[in-house]
Formats: C-alpha cells, structure tokens, sequence
C-alpha cells in the first residue's frame, strides 16, 4: 500500500479519510434507544423507520449519503431523547430534511411542502419546521458527522485508485456498478440495529472486507492494510464482521485465518480521546465534492416499491400539531442528565 502516499488524488483522499476518522473518533458514541415506557420506541421501529428512510431517498434521487447522514441523525436523536412512537415518523422525515440540506445541491432540495405531501408522512409544514429547530438544538448543531456511507465511499475510492484491476474477475463490472451494488447492502445493514453499537468506520471496512473476500484471494492483505489506515481495533471489527456476515448471509471460513494473522502482527487497536469541539475545515467539502465526482458514471439505486407495514414501513400516526414542543418539554431532564453523564466521563 506504499502507493497510497504517491500522487495529488491519493494525497487529497487520504486526508478526506483522516478528516473523517478524526471526527469520528470526536463526535461518535453508541447508539442506545431510549424507551419511553409503552409509548417508547422498539428496536423493530426504529429499524421500520430507518428503511422508510432509505425508500424515500431513493424516491427524492437523493445521494446515498443523505440517506446515510439522515439515518444516523435519527439514531443520535433516538440516542439523546426519549421519543414517543407516535413522534417518530416527524422525527424521520425530519432528520432526512436537515441531511439534504446538508449536503444536497439547491435545486435537489424539495420545498417543505413537496416534501410533506411527496413522503405522505403524516406531518404538517409548521410541524415539520418546528421540529427540525429541536433536533437541531438537540443536536447543538454537530450534524455533518461522517457516516459509514462515507466512509464505504472513501475506502472503495483507495481501492480502485490503487488497483484498478480489482474487478477484473467481475464480468467487466464498472467502479460505479460494483460500488452502487455494494451501497445497497450497506443501506439495508444501516437500517438494522443490530449494528448500532459499531463505529460507521468499522462497519464500512466489514462490508468492504465481506466484499473483497468474494473477488480476490489476496482479500486478507488488503483488509489488513486498510486496518492499519484506519486504525480499527481487530476485536471490534472481527464482531462488527461476523455480525454484518450473519445479518446479510455471508458464509465466511475467513475467521480463523484472519485471527491467526491478526494475532502475529501488530493490529491496531482502539484508543480513546478527549471529546472536543469540531472545527470543520473549509475544504472537507470540496474534497468530498471531488471524491463524489471521482465515478461520474454512478448512480445509487435502492430497491422500489412502496414500503410494508412490518417491513420496512410504518403506519401514520395521527401527529399533534404540538408535537415538537411537547417532545422538547417531555424530555428537558434527559437531555441535562446526558450532558452531565458526558461530562464526567
């Protein structure tokens, strides 16, 4: 991997994931749903919501990693409060709202009122408007965390850039091809919770390692060397791997190869820093623009259809004009007791 150091667009890609793991390691904690008694939010809720999502970025031609962004976004809100079920919904759309204008071009942004009457969720345009400034104050504004979409995209643009004959055992399969067909499964492990408690790095590098093992022999150099880069402990991301691998069906007989490696080698592990505020440089964007760019034949297409009560829907509650206001009150004192739990550690 000594190429990775040679060149302007490998120099400019490696700082993007740099960037990307630093803030990572800054803003990134487990996910934990907080229920609020009967009214509270299962695990198969926020997974249905979660999917609900993925379908209506699709339905909007929305970048895969507006639906990443808006997945994890909903998750930190699930995380910091305790939403009632029948807030969901508002809180979905919401969060999807604030990703793409976050990182949608101006006119791939739909009005608040296209975008209530287009995703039929069951909210008003002043519901909708109140909502996103609690998620936002919520959130104390930290919104553009990098997302293991991201991170995917990143780490499959060092491998192409790197070894451009990787896919050449994949029926002559494009970059962008190989890469759209990847992101559908790292869509639908977002939409698990199952997943929740790994870091969006390592969750990207165990679908990338998932994927390398079906094309190429040499899949474990690989994996190691991308380890290494990205500084992922080997215990986490063996479990986030056997996880991803059950979750989506994968029959592995790497485990055992792969920990009798890890276990010679100087693998890296976890290191925990001081939490701090981010500063966002003015050219991660631009960066990220270019890395976009870098397949300008892709497209991300997720699976159509209307989504399924029970699969990957839900139904429409009936939603209070108040909601948002009610949802900041019910849950002042959590918020307080998190910060405070966040400071002692």
């Amino acid at each position: 991997m000594d190429r990775l150091n040679s060149g302007l667009d490998a120099r400019r890609v490696m700082h993007m994931l740099s960037s990307n793991l630093d803030k990572e390691r800054n803003m990134w904690k487990p996910a934990v749903i907080k229920s609020s008694g009967d009214q509270g939010i299962t695990e198969q809720q926020r997974d249905e919501a979660a999917a609900w999502l993925a379908y209506l970025a699709a339905n909007f031609k929305f970048l895969p990693e507006t639906c990443g962004l808006a997945i994890q976004l909903m998750d930190r809100v699930l995380h910091l409060v305790k939403v009632r079920s029948k807030y969901l919904q508002c809180v979905a759309v919401t969060c999807l709202y604030i990703a793409a204008k976050t990182l949608e071009e101006d006119e791939n942004i739909p009005p608040t009122p296209d975008l209530v009457r287009k995703s039929r969720c069951g909210c008003s345009f002043a519901e909708i408007t109140r909502m996103e400034m609690v998620i936002l104050n919520k959130l104390n504004w930290e919104i553009r965390m990098p997302s293991a979409v991201d991170f995917l995209h990143t780490i499959h643009v060092v491998l192409i850039m790197h070894y451009p004959h990787l896919l050449s055992s994949q029926n002559n399969q494009s970059p962008s091809e190989h890469l759209a067909a990847v992101m559908r499964k790292m869509i639908r492990c977002l939409a698990w919770h199952g997943l929740l408690h790994y870091r969006p790095s390592a969750i990207a590098l165990a679908l990338i390692s998932l994927e390398l093992e079906q094309i190429t022999p040499g899949w474990l150099r690989l994996v190691l060397a991308l380890q290494r880069m990205t500084n992922i402990g080997s215990e986490q991301f063996m479990q986030c791997r056997e996880t991803m691998a059950d979750f989506l069906g994968h029959h592995s007989q790497a485990t055992s190869m792969y920990k009798s490696r890890t276990s010679s080698s100087s693998a890296p592990q976890s290191k925990k820093r001081k939490v701090e505020h981010v500063v966002h440089e003015a050219d991660d964007e631009n960066i990220y623009d270019g890395i976009k760019r870098l397949y300008s034949e892709d497209t991300f297409v997720c699976p159509s259809g209307p989504p399924l009560k029970g699969n990957g829907c839900m139904d429409k509650p009936a939603l209070r004009t108040s909601c948002s206001l009610e949802m900041h009150q019910d849950n002042d004192e959590t918020i307080n007791l998190t910060r405070k739990l966040v400071l002692v550690n």
